[in-house]
């Protein structure tokens, strides 16, 4: 065996020292990325019921805040601007009676006038419940969606919360007074 042969340079050994090469040069002058600056939180909203011309200021536009309302409830789902910001895949809800939107699947179902969600099927209806379910673990509750100004009811000066499994009515009737300082 030829000593020489070991040192031959092939075409193959000339893509790995360059790919070698383009790998070290790539890890030499590679610059860290700066991460990205947090989103701004936003203060939690004073808990209260809101009527749909009310609700309509809390589109992520003329307010910080985006909100909207589910099955009679309404979710502060600003720290979801992501999806429900202007302009994003849910952004059409913001501000609105989100229930049929969700419970259809059919984000041009939302509507300037009060709807009672006659009409969804029991599937869409259960399809907004399965949404609600999410909503009531991760978002603020602000209140009640209500027609008229004398539904609303009086939250003192209780803070949105994330409310679980913790029911809407008990906070109103003051079953909750451990909560109250959230």
């Amino acid at each position: 065996m030829d000593l020489s042969s070991w040192f031959e340079f092939t075409m193959y050994d000339a893509v790995f020292l360059a790919v070698v090469l383009g790998f070290f040069f790539y890890w030499l002058t590679r610059k860290e990325q700066p991460l990205p600056t947090p989103p701004k939180e936003v203060a939690p909203l004073q808990m209260t019921d809101m009527t749909l011309e009310e609700l309509r200021k809390y589109d992520g536009v003329k307010n910080e805040h985006i909100l909207f309302g589910l099955n009679g409830t309404i979710y502060d789902v600003t720290r979801g601007k992501g999806f429900y910001g202007p302009g994003k895949a849910y952004g059409t809800l913001a501000g609105h009676d989100a229930t049929r939107a969700l419970g259809t699947m059919d984000q041009t179902a939302v509507s300037d006038q009060w709807d009672d969600h006659t009409g969804l099927s029991a599937e869409e209806q259960e399809t907004a419940n399965e949404w609600e379910t999410q909503f009531k673990f991760k978002y603020l509750t602000v209140g009640r969606l209500v027609q008229n100004d004398s539904d609303k009811a009086d939250y003192g000066s209780r803070k949105s919360f994330i409310r679980g499994a913790e029911s809407l009515d008990s906070i109103i009737h003051g079953d909750s007074e451990s909560k109250k300082d959230n």
